[in-house]
C-alpha cells in the first residue's frame, strides 16, 4: 500500500442512495480541490462552529441542491479515513448514509458532473475511484443500506 502523509482535515463525507443507486461526484481539475478529476462520494469541510451532521446536510445541498427536507439518515455515521492520491495525503472524517426522496441534482462549481451508480459499479471501480482506505467496511456498509 502507498504511503500517505497524516494531515487534519475537520469534514465529512456523504453518501446519497437513491432507488439502490448510489451518487458519485466526478471532481472539477481545479488545484485547490480534493481529489481533483475522480469520481467519488460527496465530500466537504465542517465549519467551526457547526455540527458534523450540519456540515453533511449543508455540504449536501451546496454540492448537489438537495435539501436537509429530501434526506433521511440511515445509520450512524462512521469515522472512516480518507485519502487524496494525488498530494499522498490521509486523514479522517465522519461518513454519513443518506436515502435521498430525489435524484435531481445541481451541482455547483465543485463538480463537474454526477451519475447514480450501482453497487457492482462501485465493487468492481467502473468508473469510480477510491477515496477511502476503510473501502471494505464502506462496501459492507453500503451493501447493508441497500437492501
Amino acid at each position: 500500500m502507498k504511503e500517505y502523509k497524516e494531515v487534519k482535515a475537520d469534514g465529512v463525507a456523504v453518501v446519497i442512495i437513491h432507488k439502490k443507486r448510489i451518487l458519485l461526484l466526478k471532481r472539477r481539475k481545479l488545484p485547490f480541490i480534493t481529489n481533483p478529476g475522480i469520481w467519488s462520494f460527496l465530500t466537504g469541510g465542517k465549519n467551526k462552529n457547526e455540527s458534523y451532521s450540519e456540515a453533511a446536510y449543508r455540504e449536501t445541498e451546496e454540492e448537489t441542491g438537495i435539501k436537509k427536507e429530501q434526506l433521511k439518515q440511515i445509520r450512524k455515521p462512521i469515522k472512516a479515513w480518507l485519502f487524496d492520491s494525488k498530494r499522498r495525503k490521509k486523514w479522517q472524517n465522519y461518513i454519513f448514509f443518506f436515502k435521498s426522496e430525489t435524484n435531481e441534482v445541481k451541482l455547483n462549481m465543485e463538480n463537474a458532473a454526477f451519475r447514480w451508480a450501482s453497487i457492482t459499479d462501485i465493487k468492481n471501480e467502473n468508473e469510480y475511484t477510491n477515496i477511502s482506505l476503510d473501502d471494505e467496511k464502506i462496501l459492507e456498509i453500503l451493501g447493508a443500506c441497500l437492501k
